[in-house]
């Protein structure tokens, strides 16, 4: 006969759980994965629009135009930068700052909201 001091392991109900958690965590990596790969192509685009040599005198209209270009490349479709893009120039020094938010449905009513805030500084001459 065997005692409780004998016996060793999972039950199939404690596996079922560790499981479940498991899987949790793994489709939370594949619905947030792509709104975070798509920020790394706004910061890309952002940093190298900062990195133009003649960034420092360009207009918020300019800058808006250049991103949407590079957006269209990189097939950014969820940025609204009409609403998300801001420029202040201050003396000497420009701040080039995209701040938006991505929705992400996980389940039912259940609702991911990330929020995204780069800026860019750039030097005026």
């Amino acid at each position: 006969m065997l005692t409780r001091e004998n016996q060793h392991g999972m039950t199939f109900w404690g596996l079922l759980v560790v499981a479940a958690i498991f899987i949790f965590f793994v489709v939370l990596f594949f619905k947030l994965l792509p709104p975070y790969m798509e920020h790394a192509k706004v910061k890309t685009s952002l940093e190298n629009i900062a990195h133009q040599p003649d960034a420092g005198n360009m207009e918020k209209a300019q800058i808006k135009a250049a991103l949407d270009r590079r957006f269209s490349i990189e097939d950014i479709n969820d940025v609204d930068l009409s609403k998300s893009l801001s420029v202040e120039k201050k003396p000497g020094s420009m701040t080039i700052r995209i701040a938006y938010e991505r929705r992400v449905p996980l389940a039912y009513n259940v609702t991911a909201l990330i929020e995204f805030d780069d800026t860019a500084q750039v030097t005026v001459h």
